[in-house]
């Protein structure tokens, strides 16, 4: 699974991390090109070339280990505490659905899955392009789904 998630995130490699934001337990993020689109009530909106969700532990810490924010900070922390746009540089997975985002700034994304409370979990996380119809790369207790 490692491999598979490193490739299904690739396309972020190189492209800028511009918005953060939390909706309940779910944390997410923009990536790339900006573009307005309408959304499902018809209202526009501002998203990026890719999604990035998170329902599960993460973290983004400074090169030496220290925490900036995590899955606990509120909406303001985390719009306060991220300097963006940053740019991610690479990428690294392990087997069970973690992976770690490394970014231009020297900070790091890391998601931890088997930190999760919820072992059986049917999504953990999700990377999709929005608004475009393609399939969504999901990852939860029973591994990959597309």
């Amino acid at each position: 699974m490692k491999q598979t998630i490193e490739q299904a995130l690739a396309p972020v490699v190189g492209q800028p991390l511009w918005a953060v934001g939390r909706a309940a337990s779910l944390v997410w993020f923009q990536f790339g090109e900006r573009r307005v689109v309408a959304d499902r009530q018809g209202s526009r909106r501002e998203v990026g070339s890719y999604a990035l969700h998170l329902d599960c532990p993460w973290s983004w810490t400074r090169s030496w280990g220290e925490v900036i924010v995590d899955h606990e900070s509120d909406h303001d922390e985390l719009s306060d505490a991220l300097a963006i746009p940053v740019c991610c540089q690479s990428i690294d997975a392990r087997d069970n659905g973690s992976f770690r985002m490394h970014f231009d700034d020297h900070t790091m994304l890391t998601v931890a899955v088997e930190a999760d409370p919820d072992p059986a979990a049917e999504e953990y996380w999700r990377f999709f392009e929005p608004y475009v119809d393609t399939p969504h790369f999901v990852v939860g207790a029973g591994g990959v789904a597309r």
